[in-house]
């Protein structure tokens, strides 16, 4: 018992975790890790039946349906829910899209219609980016910018080994001895899981508000403002939105190529669903080693900028590749490593940058960034493969790669504005404690 606590001890000291900050930061890790298992199985699910029965070229439309819906849900969501906290809006939507899976087995079961193909694909991408970002602003609340430094890297690993206990699950220990469809409860039990540990949280977020000044000195003019009206004043925010939207567009191309790739390879349901929880085993194994290993490394000495400068660089050797070598082996690689990288230093880094913004801006903002603007981003996707079948009949529509690369130019360009220091969001929009520009 005393060797046990020893380790422990030691390994907290590692990970540069104080005794009091044990409870917060296990419980962001429980977090995590429940949420990013269950949307792990979702992914497995909906890419592999989607893939099953429609051609990859009804992607664009799902990109572009998703991005539409997303517009129509999160107007809603951030009107009614701005002033709830935090925590309350975690059990309610994750007890929701509890019932959902449900549903969603029920009809997949009974009905099993083109059209729910389509619709859970839409319904499972935006439930996952609605519940991370719910839990990044949940952390954002819970830990200061120093200890975000020390902890964001924490959390993310917590994500990734979910997601690996997720997609491990199904190749291992699920699906071996069931069929696809019964997937949905598995998922479930994950999703209910992060219900519990988001109700045990709820004190700790009141005790870290008790010790956080407040965050506006004038809270009712934030409020009266919506997302665009505070995008349309801030110059830091802008170039952060720009940031998402370029870094997402670039990202569906590239899963679209990969699982074009994919569909080529893999033509049924049950070899797609094996392909892809073998898949997503490795992207999370390889995740949480970028996580362990570079994460706090790359945000503790390089700084922020330079992090961030790091998920297109790689990116853009990986869109060289698929051009100069195209097959099932790059295109895997590339979304592989877009993914490790966005999902660790990259999300890391961008959710640092939210930091210096006000509680109030960024309960209003936050959401409608990482969702609506990465939705946006979906269907401007969509949208350039549609443009580019209709002009160019004859190439191949997955030769997209080209415009990777234009993209991602503009991506290093946007995250080099930040390191200049001419970008200062209005007073109103910075906390007190603010004493630096991320570097």
């Amino acid at each position: 018992m005393l060797i046990l606590l020893g380790a422990a001890k030691r390994f907290l000291r590692f990970l540069d975790v104080g005794p009091e900050e044990v409870r917060r930061v296990g419980l962001m890790f429980c977090l995590f890790f429940f949420l990013l298992a269950a949307n792990s199985v979702l992914k497995i699910l909906r890419d592999s039946v989607f893939l099953a029965h429609h051609s990859v070229t009804e992607l664009p439309y799902l990109y572009l349906s998703v991005a539409f819906l997303s517009g129509v849900i999160i107007a809603a969501y951030t009107r009614y829910t701005a002033r709830a906290p935090i925590y309350q809006l975690i059990v309610a939507s994750n007890a929701f899209i509890f019932s959902n899976t449900i549903l969603f087995w029920f009809l997949r079961t009974f009905f099993d219609a083109g059209w729910l193909h389509y619709a859970f694909y839409i319904w499972s991408a935006m439930v996952g980016a609605i519940t991370i970002t719910q839990s990044w602003t949940f952390a954002s609340e819970l830990f200061d910018l120093p200890e975000a430094t020390r902890f964001y890297g924490i959390f993310t690993a917590g994500g990734t080994l979910g997601g690996a206990a997720g997609a491990f699950g199904v190749k291992w220990a699920v699906l071996p001895f069931v069929e696809t469809n019964q997937l949905f409860w598995f998922a479930a039990a994950f999703i209910a899981a992060a219900c519990g540990v988001a109700f045990l949280a709820r004190k700790e977020r009141r005790a870290a508000a008790a010790e956080t000044p407040k965050a506006s000195k004038n809270p009712k003019d934030v409020a009266e403002k919506n997302s665009f009206h505070l995008l349309r004043g801030s110059r830091y925010l802008q170039v952060i939105a720009g940031m998402i939207f370029v870094s997402v567009v670039v990202s569906t191309l590239i899963d679209f190529q990969f699982k074009a790739a994919v569909k080529a390879s893999y033509p049924t349901e049950k070899v797609l669903t094996d392909f892809f929880s073998t898949y997503y085993t490795w992207l999370y194994g390889v995740t949480f080693l970028a996580q362990v290993v570079l994460t706090r490394k790359f945000l503790a000495v390089l700084g922020v900028i330079p992090s961030l400068l790091l998920t297109p660089a790689v990116l853009g050797m990986g869109s060289t590749g698929i051009m100069v070598w195209p097959g099932l082996f790059t295109a895997t690689a590339t979304r592989m490593a877009d993914v490790a990288l966005r999902t660790s230093i990259h999300r890391s880094g961008m959710e640092i940058l939210y930091i210096p913004v006000t509680a109030e801006v960024k309960r209003r903002l936050k959401t409608f960034l990482d969702v609506v603007v990465e939705r946006l981003g979906d269907a401007t996707a969509g949208f350039i493969i549609l443009v580019y079948t209709a002009v160019w009949r004859k190439s191949d529509v997955t030769e997209v790669h080209f415009i990777c690369i234009g993209l991602i130019l503009v991506w290093i360009f946007l995250a080099s504005l930040m390191r200049s220091g001419f970008l200062r969001a209005p007073a109103t929009e910075l906390e007190p404690r603010t004493l630096s520009h991320p570097k």
